[in-house]
């Protein structure tokens, strides 16, 4: 899965939230060069968590969008980020107990039961066999969808969550798995409050892409350690969109892109790393591998 750092996908992606995360590489489209930062995990347990920002890379990047005319869920007035939670992501609470059923077939199951705090609805998919689902608040179908594979099955990858917002509109989810596709679904209506960026000494933003405050200097990330290990940071947001070290800049025509795509092949065929800092932005703490 690929998202970029525009403000239509930086929304998207800001649905999929985690707490933990395990890093992946950075992958990048062949045109136009796109940055993804994919990770995964899950959040466990009801009450307050809080969660970074990343994508689970199961479901496709793009959320559903909000029908037209219908108000955008209210997420409140941005607060300031507590103690364990990145800048710029949102603090999530849960809201009454999960609900879970097993769908094999085509299906709308009703989302009127939601708490009046709800902003979003967090679905969890285990698959039980291989195959496809389409699953999403759009009654036209226009929904993430997920792909699971024979070898899937029983680990990681068999397991999926997304964050749907809610809205005046969203009366159900819309399940249409593939034929002999089932799964177990549950469902678990959540609050997201917005958290504002971090400022450090230096005047740099940091923290989580696509929070209410924009995108910042320092995105955090899950990088590499010195030790082989995996350490929470930030790398610049500008070696991250690089499209590659010897060339910042993105092309500027499709010509160009061709030719600076063969170079970039020939000259770093397997990616490459970039420094991630403490929020300071000088401290170096480790590396982040961004791949062609």
């Amino acid at each position: 899965m690929t998202a970029s750092f525009t403000p239509e996908r930086s929304d998207a992606v800001r649905e999929l939230l985690i707490e933990r995360a395990t890093p992946r590489a950075v992958r990048r489209r062949r045109m136009p060069a796109l940055i993804a930062l994919v990770l995964a995990g899950a959040v466990a347990g009801a009450g307050i968590s809080t969660a970074a920002f990343a994508a689970t890379g199961a479901f496709t990047s793009e959320a559903p969008a909000t029908p037209s005319g219908q108000p955008a869920p209210d997420l409140g007035e941005p607060i300031a980020a507590p103690p364990g939670t990145v800048p710029g992501a949102p603090v999530i609470s849960s809201l009454g107990a999960p609900r879970a059923r097993e769908v094999s077939s085509v299906e709308s199951i009703p989302l009127t039961d939601r708490p009046d705090a709800a902003t979003h609805v967090r679905v969890t998919v285990t698959a039980l066999t291989a195959g496809e689902l389409n699953m999403g608040t759009d009654a036209a179908g226009d929904n993430p969808r997920w792909q699971v594979g024979a070898s899937d099955l029983g680990g990681p990858s068999a397991v999926s969550w997304y964050d749907y917002p809610l809205d005046a509109a969203t009366d159900a989810l819309h399940v249409t798995p593939s034929d002999d596709f089932t799964a177990t679904v549950t469902l678990q209506y959540v609050t997201h409050v917005p958290t504002h960026l971090g400022v450090n000494a230096r005047g740099e933003t940091f923290g989580a892409e696509g929070g209410p405050d924009g995108r910042p200097d320092l995105i955090a990330v899950v990088a590499t350690s010195p030790d082989g290990g995996s350490v929470e940071g930030f790398a610049r947001a500008s070696d991250l969109e690089a499209f590659s070290p010897d060339h910042p800049a993105q092309p500027s025509d499709p010509d160009e892109a061709v030719e600076l795509q063969a170079e970039r092949d020939h000259a770093y065929p397997d990616g490459w790393d970039i420094p991630v800092y403490e929020s300071d932005g000088v401290t170096r703490i480790g590396t982040f591998h961004v791949s062609n």
